[in-house]
C-alpha cells in the first residue's frame, strides 16, 4: 500500500500503521487510532489486518480502528469508488421531530436526506407505538446480557474506552430499524448502561468484512463485503430518566456541545463520521436501556479535502485542530 507501513507490535497480534497523515504527529496518530465506534466488536465482524505468507489479510470478528478519509481510500475493496456529493441546503430543518411526521417524510425522502436536511443529526420522538416500545423494554429487562468494555478488548485492536453491557439476540423492533434504510447493510444489537456505564468520545467511522456468520447479509451485501458506516442510530428504552442520572449522549460536533438526554421511545440518528460521547452514568442510577446500531455501505470515506466541504460531518482528528 503506497504511502503506508505495517508493523508488529512486540508480544501482540496486532499490527502498527504509520503514514504520511500522522506519523508527523502522536496527537493526531493517537485520535485516529481512537476513531473505533462503539459497536467494534465480535457480532459486527470487525476486523483486523494481519501477515500471513508475506501478504496482508483480513480476519473477521476482531476489532479494527476507524480509519477515515485518504486513508481509508487507498484499499483495494473502495479504491475508485464514487463518493456521494451532498446538496448545497443542508441543515435548514428543525432537528428534532415528531415520529409520525418522521414515518410520513420517510415514505417520500430517504434517511440520509432527512438528516443532511437538519445538519446530519435527528431526534425523533414517539418513535414506534407505545406498546411496541413497552414490549421491547420488557424483553430487554428479562435478556442475559454480556459485559462489553475497552479492558476486555486490549490485545485486540482499539476502541473508543466504554463500559456496559451488550445483548445481541434478535428483538422485535430490529427489523422495524433495518426498514429505515433498506438499500444499505445494517446491524443491531442492544445496550444497558449501569452505574458507572461510559463510552467515551469517538466519531463511529470504521470499515469491516461482512462475517459469515453475520445474519444481516443479503444480495447487495454479502459475506465478504467490504462495508463503511455512514448512519448511526440510538434508540431509547428507559422510562422516567432524569438528567442527574448521567448517561446522556453529548454531539460533539460543534464548539459548543449538545446535551441529549435520554427519552423512552425516541430514536436518535446521525451521519458518519461526527464526534459524540455517553457521559458517565451516577451513582445509584437504574439501568439504562437502548437499541444502537448502523448503515453501512461500500462506498469508501470523503477524503480530507472534501470533508473540509462537508460541515456535517465530524471525525476526533478534525476536532483537535
Amino acid at each position: 500500500m503506497p504511502g503506508f507501513t505495517w508493523t508488529t507490535m512486540p508480544h501482540s497480534r496486532r499490527w502498527a500503521w504509520t503514514s504520511p497523515l500522522c506519523s508527523s504527529s502522536p496527537k493526531v496518530s493517537w485520535r485516529i487510532r481512537r476513531t473505533q465506534s462503539c459497536g467494534a466488536w465480535r457480532n459486527c465482524g470487525m476486523c483486523w489486518s494481519r501477515a500471513k505468507a508475506g501478504r496482508k489479510t483480513r480476519t473477521s470478528q476482531e476489532p479494527v480502528s476507524g480509519l477515515f478519509a485518504t486513508t481509508i481510500q487507498t484499499f483495494a475493496a473502495v479504491k475508485n469508488r464514487e463518493v456521494a456529493r451532498t446538496p448545497a441546503q443542508a441543515g435548514k430543518a428543525d432537528p428534532e421531530m415528531a415520529g409520525e411526521d418522521f414515518w410520513r417524510e420517510l415514505g417520500t425522502k430517504d434517511l440520509r436526506t432527512l438528516l443532511l436536511e437538519r445538519g446530519g443529526l435527528l431526534r425523533v420522538s414517539n418513535f414506534f407505538p407505545q406498546e411496541q416500545a413497552d414490549r421491547c423494554l420488557a424483553t430487554l429487562q428479562s435478556v442475559s446480557w454480556t459485559e462489553s468494555s475497552s479492558g476486555l478488548y486490549e490485545g485486540h485492536g482499539d476502541s473508543a474506552k466504554h463500559w456496559f453491557y451488550r445483548y445481541d439476540g434478535e428483538l422485535e423492533v430490529a427489523a422495524r430499524l433495518r426498514s429505515l434504510c433498506p438499500e444499505l447493510f445494517s446491524s443491531f444489537q442492544a445496550a444497558r448502561y449501569d452505574a458507572g456505564g461510559n463510552l467515551a468520545a469517538h466519531d463511529d467511522s470504521n470499515y469491516f468484512a461482512i462475517a459469515r456468520t453475520d445474519r444481516n447479509t443479503t444480495a447487495r451485501y454479502p459475506a465478504g463485503a467490504v462495508v463503511f458506516r455512514k448512519i448511526a442510530l440510538i434508540y431509547y428504552l428507559t422510562k422516567d430518566w432524569r438528567e442527574d442520572y448521567g448517561g446522556a449522549l453529548l454531539d460533539l460536533h460543534s464548539s459548543e456541545a449538545k446535551c441529549l438526554v435520554p427519552r423512552f421511545n425516541s430514536a436518535v440518528a446521525f451521519l458518519v463520521p461526527r464526534v459524540h460521547q455517553v457521559q458517565d452514568l451516577a451513582k445509584g442510577c437504574p439501568p439504562r436501556f437502548s437499541v444502537f446500531g448502523w448503515f453501512s455501505d461500500d462506498k469508501g470515506y470523503p477524503t480530507k479535502a472534501e470533508l473540509g466541504q462537508m460541515p456535517w460531518l465530524s471525525t476526533c482528528e478534525s476536532r483537535e485542530r
